[in-house]
């Protein structure tokens, strides 16, 4: 079976670019699709490796100089073991799953060259990487991802560096409590089976806003949604207590407490009137960039 295809493309742009060989593992997803296309835009020549793919696993991994893990989360530390028996010493291996503490450590346990942590804070359907969030967990061997931070950076990405213990921490408030949020909302609102068109119509800009993202949520894979939801014990706990908290102050209501309402709004009140306090994102060196061609495995 043929499983290579070679595509030459012109580029305008007067940029230089290094042409890195890289392999994407679940590079059909949507999410490996973006990268896919993003390196080979500007020259890299990028081969998949999906499902199908792994009786050319040493093909396809050997020779890389940078293997980007893109699965679901479930299958990421498998995979990651896997594949690093195919690895050269001097790959760079790195993951863009939204867990960072278990994909790293195995990254690290089974891999013994340079080790990422990436997890891109935005989904597939973005246009570009301008304005948009990535966080980045160092392993080992930073400086072998140093010309993908630049690339990253040089398309307007912002790159928030952590620790992949505290990136779990926070990702049990910023994502998984939130999509809880947003599919109970909108389970609520099917149930309730509204006019939404007319709701939107006299309706205020926050509203329109949360119905618009309750619409890019529902047409997501429900599959990343719940497993998102569902990584690790952390995030499962903290929406249950998010959940007690619901009923908490749903008991209020239902007994009209009024002062009972008014003393949780008043207690709590003065945690978001704190001072804020913004995580600045690392300045990294921008490479200029060009490149004619590119290859990649089907």
């Amino acid at each position: 079976m043929s499983i290579q295809s070679s595509l030459d493309v012109e580029f305008a742009s007067g940029n230089n670019v290094k042409s890195r060989q890289i392999t994407i593992i679940g590079g059909r997803g949507r999410m490996g699709q973006l990268f896919a296309q993003k390196l080979m835009a500007i020259g890299h020549k990028v081969n998949v490796l999906g499902q199908q793919d792994w009786d050319y696993a040493d093909t396809l991994l050997s020779q890389a100089e940078l293997v980007i893990v893109s699965v679901p989360i479930e299958h990421t530390v498998a995979i990651i073991e896997r594949a690093a028996k195919y690895l050269s010493p001097t790959t760079a291996l790195c993951d863009i799953t939204s867990i960072k503490v278990q994909p790293t450590q195995a990254m690290l346990a089974y891999h013994q060259g340079p080790v990422m942590g990436l997890h891109p804070m935005f989904g597939p359907s973005v246009k570009s990487f301008s304005g948009q969030k990535i966080v980045v967990c160092s392993g080992r061997g930073d400086n072998s991802f140093q010309w993908l931070l630049d690339f990253m950076q040089s398309q307007g990405g912002e790159l928030i560096t952590c620790t992949p213990e505290e990136h779990d921490q926070m990702m049990v408030f910023v994502q998984a409590t939130q999509h809880f949020y947003r599919l109970s909302l909108g389970v609520f609102l099917a149930q309730a089976n509204i006019d939404l068109q007319r709701s939107l119509l006299m309706s205020s800009p926050s509203y329109r806003q949360e119905i618009e993202i309750l619409k890019r949520l529902f047409k997501q894979n429900p599959n990343l949604c719940v497993d998102i939801i569902l990584a690790t014990e952390e995030r499962c706990q903290a929406i249950n207590d998010l959940a007690e908290t619901y009923q908490r102050l749903a008991k209020l209501v239902v007994n009209k407490d009024r002062e009972g309402l008014i003393r949780e709004f008043e207690e709590n009140k003065e945690f978001f009137q704190q001072e804020d306090n913004y995580l600045l994102p690392v300045t990294y060196t921008v490479t200029e960039n060009k490149n004619t061609q590119f290859n990649r495995f089907h």
